[in-house]
């Protein structure tokens, strides 16, 4: 019975991982598909709720992340036609004949979905002054007056921990710069 509690434990341990891991990426991923915030984050939900009822496992980390973004593209595509939403669009995504340009689409979006999760990662890495200045930032869109006052800190100090903010951004995301530049000339 131990063993089963440890079995139990290990696998709750990797679920909790990777929702962690995936679950902002993939609810990106199933905006592009569905274009509604809040429902994307609901199928998001629905999938990795039916991966933990099923205890599904995986043999490795790329066909782990595999079968999550075919899922929630699945999902997606299911709630699209539950919906009645661009049905053209998803019948033809659904036949047989897949359009090459369609799979790189779909590359594409599952790129820039992996380039988001690796900046919100970084972000997450920040101190925990620098990366809240941060976000309300550039994420939240506030002034540097409203986050002055919101945290009770001169605007001086919002200055600066921006600017060290951008600088170890900048460092730790180095070697993504050329693939930001690559999606951004597509957007």
């Amino acid at each position: 019975m131990i063993f089963n509690k440890e079995k139990t434990d290990f696998y709750d341990r990797l679920f909790d991982d990777c929702f962690r891991q995936y679950y902002q990426p993939l609810s990106y991923f199933a905006y592009t598909y569905l274009n509604d915030k809040d429902l994307a984050e609901d199928v998001v939900q629905t999938v990795f709720f039916n991966i933990l009822k099923e205890r599904k496992s995986f043999e490795d980390d790329s066909f782990h992340k595999h079968y999550l973004y075919k899922s929630v593209r699945n999902a997606c595509l299911n709630e699209l036609k539950r919906l009645s939403i661009h049905s053209d669009v998803v019948d033809r995504i659904k036949t047989e004949d897949v359009d090459p340009e369609e799979d790189a689409d779909f590359f594409q979006a599952v790129v820039r979905a992996e380039v988001y999760r690796e900046i919100m990662d970084a972000i997450e890495s920040l101190p925990v002054a620098c990366g809240q200045v941060f976000k309300m930032a550039y994420i939240q869109n506030y002034d540097n007056q409203e986050i002055a006052d919101l945290l009770s800190i001169s605007i001086n100090t919002v200055k600066v921990q921006k600017n060290n903010a951008k600088k170890r951004l900048r460092f730790l995301l180095k070697d993504l710069y050329p693939l930001v530049f690559l999606f951004l000339g597509n957007c």
